[in-house]
């Protein structure tokens, strides 16, 4: 793994050499930040410069290799103030590494960072901020289950349970990785069996079936006109790469849970506003069949309070270590 994340990270530096920007600072994150890259690994980039660029996402092949690119202002390099006003929404720091940076600046603020988390006061600011989050999603959640919106109520009720969750994998296990949060949740046994039994997830016959799903949902929002960074073909890539590595651990639940995710993500980019009932009944019927099987179910009161429940269960966990 070592070897193809220094690997990895000579293509970023070649990239950055020979792109056209005028980049002040960069870093790469994700499994090449923390030098755990392996055969389908891609690099996740992000550049700040001084020229008028707007902030833009963009996937790029370079030398054979994806990078995921994100283009920022030097305006938006995170410093003291910001990183302690808002710990959790600089928490990438902590993987980061660093291949370009004038003065020396941005190492500055990252150590800053990395020290502000492990402090008793970034701890704390870091774990009111997930509260925050997690009782709004919560509140939500009860909201559309007294609308009869049982869509809704599912993904807010996982949308709070998955943030207390990288809240705990943060604090308790030092890291960032999606594929990370259910192999270290496994370990609180009862509170993953509780999950398990309440989410929304339901193992099929076919798991390689499931990145096929996510390719049909991203070809008909093209045929709809939808235009995103996510619905590009390199992001069929991405998602079959992703997959494959999870099949290869026989990791079935992670898998349905990421590729969840993942349609979610496509939904909040291309909804205009619908409710996801809405949206969802817009959709052909075979297309609903295949998001059945990831996990877009609708979910029983009783199930979505218990997620609710477990969120604050694992906010309880985070707040002991």
């Amino acid at each position: 793994m070592r070897d193809k994340s220094e690997n990895l990270l000579r293509i970023a530096k070649d990239f950055i050499r020979e792109s056209n920007i005028d980049v002040i600072y960069a870093f790469v994150g994700g499994s090449v930040g923390r030098g755990e890259a392996d055969k389908y690994s891609d690099v996740d980039l992000t550049i700040y410069t001084n020229t008028n660029l707007s902030s833009s996402k963009s996937d790029v092949i370079y030398n054979g290799e994806i990078i995921q690119l994100e283009t920022l202002h030097t305006d938006e390099l995170p410093n003291q103030h910001m990183i302690e006003d808002s710990p959790w929404d600089y928490r990438f720091l902590n993987e980061a590494t660093i291949i370009k940076d004038k003065e020396d600046k941005f190492s500055k603020s990252k150590q800053w960072a990395t020290d502000y988390f492990g402090s008793e006061n970034g701890k704390k600011k870091m774990i009111e901020q997930v509260s925050e989050i997690v009782k709004e999603r919560t509140i939500y959640a009860v909201d559309y289950l007294k609308q009869h919106k049982l869509y809704s109520a599912t993904h807010a009720s996982m949308g709070a349970w998955a943030e207390a969750g990288f809240l705990y994998l943060f604090l308790e296990h030092n890291s960032l990785s999606t594929g990370l949060l259910l192999p270290r949740i496994q370990n609180l046994k009862v509170h993953f069996e509780e999950f398990k039994r309440v989410s929304p997830f339901s193992i099929i016959e076919d798991l390689s079936e499931v990145p096929i799903i996510l390719n049909r949902l991203r070809k008909y929002l093209r045929k709809q006109g939808h235009s995103c960074i996510g619905l590009c073909d390199i992001h069929n890539t991405l998602c079959e790469r992703k997959a494959q590595r999870l099949l290869n651990n026989n990791e079935g639940l992670n898998l349905l849970w990421q590729m969840y995710g993942e349609a979610l993500w496509l939904y909040f980019e291309t909804s205009n506003g619908l409710s996801f009932e809405q949206y969802f009944d817009s959709l052909p019927s075979e297309l609903q069949n295949d998001l059945s099987k990831i996990g877009f179910v609708p979910l029983e009161e009783k199930k979505v309070r218990e997620l609710c429940r477990l969120s604050d269960e694992l906010l309880t966990f985070s707040c002991s270590t």
